[in-house]
């Protein structure tokens, strides 16, 4: 049994046909039903049902892949360890993704990082929006992530930073002569949504978002559009209460008419990609200052 032919059953299993795994692995075919037959063979194991249209895993084929699945995920862990320390080539840019709500504190972290080899290492902070990093990660467009950890996804790990609570906020001027917002006046007024349409994602996934909402809601490309829209009365939405506290146009939205969130603000990073020197670097200052809190 090899490494190679778990891969090929596992893709057969997530692709549902021969065919779609052989183009997935870039192989023919054949040498896919050569590789699962030899495997077969050598234990007397049925893997597969193959009398239907699509191979579907027997009894017996469902607990080896189950097995074979976790081995996989610990030898891609491995490789990505032995990458990483047989690498030692000092990165010359660093790109990290950070979402608006990431406090000032972190980003002087890495800056101070990036600051500190022989060479300064050029930093390149990109926006993001929720988890609209974890495809950029595992693709390898950035390198690091800083936002916060909305679902769970085994590619990625995560090191918790802090947590950010958002509050709903609302201007005085759309309030008007009211003196506090009611749950009937948030229903009459549109809500604003930060949300990155490229992420193709449902936006009743949102925080804070419900489906069968009846009252308009705005979605807007960035946090910085949305507080602008909020303070000038086009809106409502949530916000942090750093911010909340720092513009004298805002009023608090109390949690018994809009409930309160609380965000966990990740150190987040490839689990199957290694590392540069430098952003492991990173990775163990925050993992140390994780270690002290706790």
């Amino acid at each position: 049994m090899t490494l190679e032919q778990i891969e090929v059953i596992l893709a057969i299993v997530d692709s549902g046909s021969f065919r779609a795994a052989a183009e997935k692995l870039n192989r023919s075919q054949p040498a896919l039903s050569a590789a699962v037959k030899n495997l077969e063979e050598e234990f007397d194991l049925q893997i597969f049902d193959r009398s239907e249209y699509r191979p579907k895993l027997t009894e017996a084929g469902q607990a080896f892949s189950s097995v074979a699945r976790s081995l996989m995920s610990a030898s891609r862990y491995t490789m990505r360890v032995a990458r990483e320390l047989g690498t030692q080539k000092a990165e010359t840019r660093l790109r990290v993704s950070t979402d608006p709500l990431v406090s000032a504190e972190v980003l002087e972290v890495l800056a101070h990082e990036c600051s500190r080899p022989t060479y300064p290492v050029t930093l390149i902070i990109e926006k993001s929006i929720l988890d609209s990093s974890v495809e950029k990660l595992v693709g390898g467009s950035i390198d690091l992530a800083i936002a916060p950890h909305v679902k769970e996804d085994d590619r990625i790990e995560t090191i918790s930073l802090e947590t950010v609570s958002l509050v709903g906020a609302i201007s005085r001027k759309l309030l008007q002569e009211k003196r506090k917002a009611t749950k009937e006046f948030l229903n009459s007024t549109a809500q604003i949504f930060a949300y990155d349409m490229n992420q193709n994602e449902d936006e009743s996934h949102l925080p804070g978002a419900s489906q069968g909402s009846t009252h308009q809601r705005i979605f807007v490309p960035d946090h910085a559009t949305k507080l602008k829209l909020i303070q000038n009365g086009l809106g409502w939405g949530r916000i942090s209460k750093k911010e909340l506290k720092e513009s004298e146009d805002l009023v608090l939205i109390e949690s018994t008419v809009l409930s309160h969130l609380s965000l966990n603000i990740c150190l987040m990073r490839p689990r199957y990609r290694p590392l540069g020197p430098l952003a492991r670097s990173i990775w163990s200052v925050f993992e140390k200052r994780q270690a002290k809190k706790s």
